[in-house]
């Protein structure tokens, strides 16, 4: 193997890494998400926000070609090529579950607004006509009686 293959080799199980280790990230907010948890909120969010921002530095690499999959060795392309093959489909898998986890949310907060209204509804001193209505919670006393 020559120079550039080693380099190329070494950078690809690099970016290899990088991958294992998002998709163990991304498949804990999956298990996170799949228990009802806020994912949002956890050490697993930024984590994996952290590995987006460094995922991202290896594709600019790759666009600008000062990282090339292709200059690595056979074995190197093939394990870079079924890591990121994974790497994807654990990611469709967290896109499933972060839009179920939204459409919960959206439900949970379209529950709440309805309670509100209706609170306001029956809480509304005007009636269905518009005129305002007083209602006390105590006994009204008529002048000339006893108590």
């Amino acid at each position: 193997m020559n120079m550039r293959n080693h380099e190329a080799d070494t950078a690809a199980e690099a970016l290899v890494a990088l991958i294992d280790e998002f998709i163990a990230v991304v498949r804990e907010e999956n298990a996170m998400l799949a228990r009802g948890l806020p994912a949002s909120l956890s050490v697993v969010a930024r984590r994996k926000a952290e590995l987006a921002a460094a995922f991202e530095v290896w594709v600019n690499a790759a666009t600008e070609r000062t990282f090339r999959i292709d200059m690595a060795s056979e074995p190197v392309r093939k394990r870079f090529l079924d890591r990121l093959s994974f790497f994807q489909e654990t990611m469709n898998d967290n896109i499933a579950h972060l839009e179920a986890a939204m459409e919960a949310s959206r439900r949970r907060i379209d529950a709440v607004m309805a309670a509100i209204r209706e609170e306001m509804i029956e809480a509304s001193p005007y009636g269905a006509n518009g005129k305002t209505y007083h209602v006390s919670n105590h006994t009204a006393v008529r002048p000339g009686s006893y108590i």
